[in-house]
This record gives structure tokens, C-alpha cells and sequence, in this order.
């Protein structure tokens, strides 16, 4: 139902805003048909009017979830260029802009940043990036990938980090999104971009230590 409706306002969406609203309201009955709660803390930092690069942790299918309900944005991100092959479903993606990657494939990985730099500029979608690259057991922080990092770069657009914690034997009962700061990434280049990664993982890292 919500991949129909998708494309039926994404075709004329230009901003890609209205379907940002589609993708935060089917995150939220998926999640209201499941026990799960989930609550965040830092929305304030958050400026509603800005586009972000959003650099999370990665846990669980249900991240992306609730990612999509709780922060105040339209948001796309990096997914397996295998998902859109999914009739309906993957041109339901295509249209929310979703960015296809090739996770096999070094070459068509940066295709796949360009891509994104593209839509940021035309849209007001923000971009979310799991820099692990796959999901980690509950509490651990694997190395972070620089694509997003360069991104944030090249596009000049904040990065927004933010943490997903997991209350500890209740897996799926009880999740915390934490909201930091944005760091403004004008006064890097793309020579000093593990710097920046290292400064983002370290602020996840921090949240995930305090609530061990």
C-alpha cells in the first residue's frame, strides 16, 4: 500500500519532501504493529530546515525503522542495489530516493557517493550512512568506511551522528536514538576525512560506553 502511494507522489516530488512524509509514516505502523518501544533524546539539535548527513551505528533491520519515525527529516540512504529489483517495492525506493550501492564492487561504490551528492543537491533529503557497513552485535562499534565521510565533504552538509542503544536483554522491547551535535564539515578536505571519521566514531562510541 505505502510502495503505491509512494510512487504516486514521488513521480511528481520533486523535493523529495512529501515522500519523506510517506517513508516516516510507514516506519511508524510498522513499528506501532511490533512491542516495541523507542524514545530520543537531542531532537532539539536538530534544525529541521537543514539537510544532514547522518552517521549511525548499526545494529538491526529496525534502525533504519526507527530512524525514519523519530527525526524531523526527509530522509534517504545507501541500500543494496539488490533491494531494487523487488517489483513495486524497488521503484517505490527509486522515487523516495534511495541510493542503489554495489556492495562487491569499489567502482560502482563511489558512483553510487556521486549519486548521492546529486540528490542532496537537488532535493532536501538527508542522507542516512552506516559507515560499519553491516550490522554489529548489540553494543559494538565496528571500523567505520570513509564514502559517507567524503560525501559530507564534498556536498559542505553537516554530518549529524547519531546513536541507537539497545536495552540489554530486551533486544527488540526498548531502543534509545541519541542525538549529538552537528559537526559542519566546511573546514575539512578530503585529505583530512579519517580525522573527521575518527571524531564521529568516537562521539558513537562515547554513547554506546555510557550505556553499557
Amino acid at each position: 500500500i505505502f510502495s503505491a502511494l509512494i510512487i504516486l507522489v514521488g513521480i511528481f516530488d520533486k523535493t523529495k519532501v512529501q515522500t519523506g512524509k510517506l517513508v516516516k509514516l510507514w516506519s511508524r505502523v510498522i513499528l506501532r504493529l511490533t512491542n516495541i518501544t523507542y524514545t530520543i533524546d537531542g531532537i532539539e539539535k536538530i534544525n529541521n530546515d537543514n539537510q544532514y548527513i547522518i552517521i549511525s551505528n548499526h545494529h538491526s533491520a529496525v534502525d533504519i525503522l526507527i530512524t525514519f519515525a523519530l527525526l524531523p527529516l526527509s530522509i534517504s540512504f545507501f541500500t543494496k542495489k539488490e533491494l531494487f529489483r523487488i517489483p513495486l517495492f524497488g521503484f517505490a525506493m527509486k522515487l523516495a530516493g534511495m541510493v542503489p550501492v554495489d556492495r562487491f564492487n569499489k567502482n560502482k561504490s563511489k558512483k553510487s557517493v556521486n549519486s548521492a551528492a546529486a540528490k542532496l543537491a537537488k532535493t532536501n533529503i538527508s542522507i542516512l550512512n552506516y559507515p560499519e557497513g553491516s550490522r554489529m552485535p548489540i553494543g559494538k562499534l565496528g571500523d567505520f568506511k570513509k564514502g559517507g565521510f567524503i560525501l559530507a565533504i564534498e556536498s559542505k552538509i553537516p554530518i549529524l551522528p547519531i546513536t541507537l542503544i539497545y536495552k540489554k536483554n530486551m533486544l527488540y522491547n526498548k531502543i534509545r536514538l541519541v542525538v549529538d551535535n552537528p559537526i559542519d564539515t566546511l573546514n575539512y578536505n578530503v585529505s583530512k576525512r579519517n580525522i573527521l571519521l575518527n571524531n564521529v566514531r568516537n562521539i558513537i562510541k562515547s554513547n554506546l560506553l555510557l550505556n553499557e
